[in-house]
């Protein structure tokens, strides 16, 4: 296995292995792929967990770069029954699919969690509501000063990958200060800094990808959080771009997290 580029969730001695899509952070309060591997118990396949690059190293990488710094991986990881992805991570892991299914003649099964193609609108979501984290330590003013900035800046760019660069650039201004205040140090804050720009850079990289015809073939689980995954799209369109739609009463943030979800999971991948 490529060293930093997989992290092992479960190694059950299965004969084949389950490859996961997600960008996993320390911190984070989304379920991931780890909560779902619990959420299987014994019934847990062998479940491999893409890395992302180390902070500072996904500068200007394409879609098709982060596929390279995961392949040699999934090559080690002998034959692939499924490849899950979540939210924008479905997009990685329909080109992971792909490369796979290539490599094997047969296609892994797809599986995809509220699958998200990234757009501005998503980016400036996320500097949003990492602001809205920062209330704590900073004042009613300056949370609204850094929300209508963040809101300009938007209405500035369409292009991502400047936007990226920008709302990177904020929350560095804004963070820092708060960070500050809770006696965190610099080398801490500029972590979380760093952290923000890595994923900021790896939904701009999926971007670069067009995942349609991969997802064709999936079966998607969708929560039932309005503006995540699928939900957003008219009925049509939802309806043709999977092969089948499983929903649940749940929010996007536990998703990977319930019980019930596991047991549809557990049966996709039997």
């Amino acid at each position: 296995m490529t060293a930093n580029a997989w992290n092992v969730l479960s190694g059950t001695g299965t004969a084949a292995t389950v490859l996961a899509s997600d960008f996993p952070a320390t911190g984070r309060t989304v379920a991931g792929f780890g909560d779902l591997v619990r959420e299987l118990g014994d019934a847990a396949p062998t479940v491999w967990e893409t890395a992302p690059p180390r902070p500072g190293r996904e500068a200007g990488m394409t879609g098709d770069d982060y596929l390279r710094h995961w392949e040699p991986g999934a090559k080690s990881a002998g034959p692939v029954s499924a490849v899950l992805g979540f939210c924008v991570g479905s997009v990685f892991a329909a080109g992971l699919a792909a490369e796979i299914g290539r490599r094997q003649g047969k296609a892994p099964r797809l599986v995809l969690f509220d699958p998200e193609r990234p757009d501005a609108d998503l980016l400036h979501r996320h500097y949003h509501e990492l602001i809205g984290g920062l209330a704590p330590m900073l004042s009613a003013d300056e949370i609204d000063e850094a929300r209508r900035v963040g809101q300009d800046t938007r209405r500035a760019h369409t292009a991502m990958r400047p936007l990226a660069e920008e709302l990177c650039e904020l929350f560095r201004k804004y963070g820092e200060p708060a960070f500050r205040r809770t006696g965190l140090d610099a080398e801490r804050g500029a972590e979380v800094v760093a952290t923000f720009a890595s994923f900021l850079g790896y939904l701009v990289a999926a971007s670069d990808l067009d995942p349609r015809q991969a997802w064709a073939d999936a079966v998607a689980i969708s929560s039932a959080t309005p503006h995540s995954g699928l939900n957003p799209l008219p009925a049509r369109e939802r309806s043709a771009l999977v092969a089948r739609e499983i929903s649940f009463e749940l929010p996007h943030t536990e998703l990977l997290r319930d019980t019930s979800v596991a047991r549809a999971v557990s049966e996709l991948l039997a």
